[in-house]
């Protein structure tokens, strides 16, 4: 038998639960895994269910390591290594291994999938083919693609036209039909299909899988979800925890519809919620129900507080974003110094890599240890970047052909590939293509005037010299050209543009900021090896979510950044109102990674120019009815300016406080929302 009073009450009833499907609403820091382990060990040592009969799916590799260990540490039964642990693709690939022919052998590896699409966008001549980042962006568009079942001819790319999307897509389905071999993505689609398909198959997997249990069931795709409901059949034996304030996962695919609209899937569901939080102060999780109660598309729940203390919700007005990261460099240093703290208790949570720039700047001046929780792409190694990077590199060194080559078209200056190509070895390069390759005059005009345009810019420091690129030299056209013909915004590749000139004003020499950013790389590479090293952690929020620390700085809370702007340009009023739900929820998610102290900052300029706070300040600062409603007539309360006093009437929101020397009526919320009253 297995001991379950230490849980709450509510943590009991969802562990009890055996039979039917349930859903648990667990709100940020409720002890959602603990529920789910607890369940389990629950249902093999108290219910008598075989362990072979339960099937827990998380997310990842490592959460679902996590669910085993924590339930084998709960009773120490040999059973519990019986029970089916494992990430969708996992559990997934089990089927398609016993039922469909696939093996190890089948799967294709992400470095060969990258290859293959390089090969494939270099063959329709996709301009910046090779680019990481560009070849990154299209494999997540096909795999949105694939797992919200949808029509590759129905999806806008952001970074391809339309034609060569669908050419993209079906030359990547036809290579892999040629060499045998499927994707990950195509995992859950077999699975899908061969369940949907083979009821012979479906009812032996429905037999095995008697009981199942999701984690974090708010992350959940099309194609996922409709497997789900294939594989619970008519026992409907499904149990779920998720949090729709915490989906935040929509440009994978997921959604909190389907955790909202459970009961519609599945009849008489069964719902508990875990609405206790135990990681972070009272302050801390006011602010966050404050800012998530403005969702619409969402249950109506509010956390509550386990901890006594307060906490501390601080905010900071930078001037711009090298300030914000010097003032919380220094805050941090202090901190350590002074309250004998560690450097992993800080994390900084911003809500895209382009924001860890600065960071990573001050900190690898100040000597501050730090540990960046994504994979580490530079803002250097954008293609955009690169091609500003290959002009300066010209200017110390007119030799370098690889950057010739980079950059001669760009803007486009009307030199054939087969002349590029027909001097790529030579050492002069401008001059062999001027000398050997028989230009027009126009084209000769244009190559010269470039040349003593690249004589000009050694005269200059590095941020005069990048805006004399974009704006001189039309590197800024090029770009909006570019965009134009994708039929894509031009917004992000702007921002990159922004983000190299802003990161070079504090070099005098172009050598300097050269040599700069090669000791950037040097030092990122070396931080992924030491991923143990205790350092101030830097993520992104999407990346913070799970995670937990004592202080956490969130940075650029302007509106553009968060929300951020892409939420801006959607035409179609519900999906612009889905969007905003969605950067609400990232917001929410961040806020809810501090335990003791939260830091918000919002920088007064961006790229030289005045942004605005986020609007979700003014919504954090927005107080609850549940607040306004606590106040009494007979309630102490202290005003900053009145000092102390006693509530002797209320109407609606206005309250007359008996003060010592006088009395007074007040607006409760605008007090409340100016933080100018508390009660005693």
């Amino acid at each position: 038998m297995i001991n379950i009073d230490k849980l709450n009450e509510n943590q009991q009833e969802a562990v009890k639960h055996v039979d039917g499907p349930c859903m648990v609403l667990a709100g940020p820091g409720s002890g959602k895994t603990r529920v789910i382990t607890y369940r389990i060990v629950n249902m093999v040592m108290n219910e008598g269910i075989p362990p072979t009969r339960i099937l827990a799916i998380s997310f990842t590799k490592a959460s679902s390591i996590e669910m085993k260990n924590r339930a084998l540490s709960i009773c120490n039964d040999f059973r519990i290594n019986k029970v089916t642990f494992g990430t969708f693709h996992a559990v997934f690939f089990r089927i398609l291994r016993k039922f469909d022919g696939v093996n190890l052998n089948s799967i294709l590896d992400e470095k060969t999938k990258r290859i293959a699409l390089k090969g494939i966008l270099k063959s329709l001549n996709v301009e910046n083919a090779e680019d990481d980042e560009l070849i990154g962006q299209v494999i997540n568009e096909i795999s949105y693609v694939k797992n919200e079942l949808m029509d590759k001819a129905d999806f806008q790319s952001e970074v391809l036209t339309k034609d060569e999307f669908v050419n993209t897509y079906n030359m990547y389905e036809n290579y892999k039909d040629e060499i045998k071999k499927i994707d990950f993505d195509d995992m859950l689609i077999r699975t899908y299909y061969l369940l949907q398909n083979n009821q012979e198959v479906l009812r032996i997997v429905q037999s095995v899988y008697k009981y199942i249990l999701v984690d974090e069931f708010q992350d959940v795709n099309k194609v996922q979800f409709e497997v789900l409901k294939l594989i619970a059949g008519e026992n409907n034996n499904i149990f779920v925890v998720g949090d729709e304030d915490q989906s935040i996962y929509g440009f994978r695919g997921s959604r909190p519809d389907f955790l909202l609209k459970f009961k519609e899937y599945f009849k008489d569901a069964k719902e508990v919620r875990l609405d206790i939080n135990y990681r972070s102060k009272s302050e801390i999780i006011g602010t966050a129900n404050r800012l998530i109660n403005k969702n619409q598309n969402r249950y109506n729940k509010v956390i509550k507080c386990d901890r006594e203390e307060k906490g501390s919700v601080e905010y900071l007005i930078p001037k711009d974003s090298e300030d914000e990261a010097v003032q919380i460099a220094k805050d941090i240093l202090e901190r350590v110094q002074q309250d004998y703290v560690e450097y992993d208790d800080f994390a900084v949570i911003y809500r895209t890599n382009l924001q860890s720039r600065a960071l990573v700047d001050v900190f690898m001046d100040m000597r501050i240890p730090f540990v960046i929780r994504d994979a580490v792409v530079t803002i250097y190694d954008h293609w955009a970047a690169k091609d500003i990077l290959s002009y300066l590199r010209l200017v110390l060194d007119p030799d370098s052909n690889q950057d010739w080559i980079r950059i001669i078209n760009k803007p486009f200056r009307y030199i054939s590939r087969d002349s590029i190509n027909s001097v790529k070895d030579e050492k002069y390069f401008l001059n062999a293509l001027i000398t050997k390759c028989n230009l027009h005059q126009k084209q000769v005009k244009t190559l010269t005037d470039l040349e003593i345009d690249l004589s000009y810019l050694k005269s200059l420091a590095p941020k005069n010299a990048i805006s004399y690129i974009r704006s001189t030299l039309d590197y800024d056209k090029y770009i909006l050209d570019y965009c134009m013909n994708r039929k894509i915004k031009p917004n992000g590749l702007i921002e990159i543009l922004n983000e190299v000139e802003s990161s070079s004003s504090n070099f005098a020499t172009i050598g300097e900021y050269l040599s700069h950013i090669e000791k950037v790389k040097e030092e990122l590479q070396e931080n992924q090896k030491n991923k143990e090293v205790n350092g101030v952690i830097f993520t992104t929020m999407h990346s913070a979510k799970g995670l937990e620390f004592d202080n956490v700085y969130i940075i650029g809370v302007n509106d553009g950044t968060i929300p951020h702007e892409k939420s801006y340009d959607i035409e179609d009023e519900e999906k612009a109102d889905e969007q905003i739900e969605e950067e609400r929820r990232l917001m929410y998610v961040a806020i809810t990674r501090a335990k003791d102290r939260l830091c918000i900052s919002c920088p007064q300029n961006k790229y030289g120019k005045k942004v605005s706070k986020s609007r979700f300040i003014d919504e954090i600062e927005e107080p609850l009815n549940s607040e306004l409603k606590q106040v009494k007539v007979g309630n102490k309360v202290y005003h900053k300016t009145f000092k102390e006093g006693k509530v002797i009437e209320k109407k609606n929101n206005m309250i007359t406080v008996k003060f010592k020397n006088s009395t007074k009526t007040l607006d409760y919320k605008i007090c409340l929302k100016n933080k100018i009253i508390r009660i005693l």
